[in-house]
């Protein structure tokens, strides 16, 4: 089986800060690679890569420290309080990091694997 890029989007119900109850993006996991080329050359977790990353430098400018993650050779993984994932800012963030990672996944449907966890 070819490697495969993982990405888990986790979720939790909260109301946001427009009053509306919804499953709230509270943090995401990806890791692996997703094989399409050899390392330096690999399109899709470049993709990844720069959607994720950004996302991160995003949330972490408007939360600081209180975004938590974890970054190593082939994994990351963030996670935010659901009260600061609530907020308009950052919910549209995520929605962003989704959109990117679901485009990618739908042009590269056999290197990247998304899924959700409700937590």
């Amino acid at each position: 089986m070819k490697p495969m890029l993982k990405v888990q989007f986790l979720r939790k119900p909260a109301r946001t800060d427009k009053g509306e109850n919804s499953d709230i993006l509270v943090g995401f996991i990806i890791k692996g690679h997703a094989g399409f080329a050899d390392h330096g050359e690999d399109i899709v977790c470049a993709g990844a890569s720069a959607i994720a990353q950004s996302a991160l430098l995003g949330l972490q400018d408007l939360y600081g420290d209180r975004v938590y993650f974890r970054r190593e050779p082939g994994f990351l993984e963030v996670h935010m309080d659901v009260e600061d994932a609530a907020k308009t800012e950052c919910r549209t963030i995520m929605r962003v990091l989704e959109l990117g990672l679901l485009s990618i996944s739908q042009a590269y449907i056999r290197h990247i694997d998304i899924t959700y966890e409700n937590l």
